[in-house]
């Protein structure tokens, strides 16, 4: 079983069904489930979204999440609605062969394959994850914009990681080992690019397939967890808004956060 603080599951097995498949759409809005507390009362699909969209809400404190989710069947359909949402050939099959899920502005498209063996806190995790980049989409009024992968990806694992802990699947101390633990594995913090690396959503499918996953994004989650330490959540949430009005990159991590984006790269490669 992978680690708990993981959301993104290499899809690993092999297509094999019809690509002309439909999807199974699930639309938050129109789940009748009831939200839990605990994460061992979960165990499907609408009581897991309405629970964490309801825990993202309530208790973190973000935006209503108004999202559509289209489990695809395979990979293999999932690479097909990807080159749909406009994704070229190659960069869809690259994608569908390194990730489970893609998000954008409103939508989740899952390799639903991929998870039919996984545990529930592994689905709870990448659905936390998905639905939180869903509202990165919104904060910049629709388009993706340019902003940093490694915070969007980071920040992801940041709420992913709140959610398991406030569901009990894990606690701060346990999830911070077990991803230090995957970095010490996968050569240690220094084995990985700088942040300025990590920039484009192509970098970081690159790296994807480079590195352990859980690793990686365990590295992008340490990053994001040290930059809320130092300005907190709201200047996060400020920082993706600003691509509604700019997408220069760099200022808008300056003007948000207070410092050039070097200059947090450097704290965060001294940080112990």
């Amino acid at each position: 079983m992978k680690p708990l603080v993981v959301s993104v599951v290499a899809a690993g097995l092999a297509a094999c069904a019809s690509v002309n498949t439909r999807p199974r759409v699930m639309t938050i809005a129109d789940l009748r489930a009831q939200p839990v507390a605990r994460g061992e009362w979960i165990e499907d699909y609408d009581t897991a979204l309405v629970s964490i969209a309801a825990l993202m809400t309530n208790d973190l404190r973000l935006p209503d999440v108004q999202a559509t989710l289209f489990f695809h069947r395979d990979r293999a359909a999932f690479r097909a609605a990807l080159e749909a949402n406009g994704y070229a050939p190659d960069a869809a099959r690259v994608t569908a062969e390194t990730l489970t899920a893609v998000s954008g502005r409103r939508s989740v498209l899952i390799n639903e394959d991929a998870l039919l063996d996984a545990p529930w806190p592994i689905r709870i995790a990448l659905l936390a994850h998905e639905l939180t980049h869903t509202l990165q989409y919104e904060w910049a009024g629709g388009p993706r914009g340019t902003s940093d992968q490694w915070l969007r990806e980071g920040f992801a694992e940041w709420v992913e990681v709140q959610a398991l802990t406030r569901f009990g699947f894990t606690t701060p101390t346990r999830a911070r080992a077990t991803v230090m633990g995957r970095i010490r594995d996968a050569g240690g913090r220094q084995a990985f690019p700088p942040l300025s690396g990590m920039v484009t959503f192509a970098d970081w499918v690159a790296l994807a397939q480079r590195f352990d996953q859980e690793a990686l994004y365990g590295h992008a989650w340490l990053a994001a967890d040290f930059l809320i330490e130092r300005h907190g959540v709201v200047a996060v949430i400020a920082y993706f808004e600003r691509f509604a009005r700019s997408d220069d990159r760099l200022a808008n991590f300056r003007d948000a956060f207070g410092e050039d984006v070097s200059q947090f790269e450097e704290a965060f490669r001294l940080r112990s």
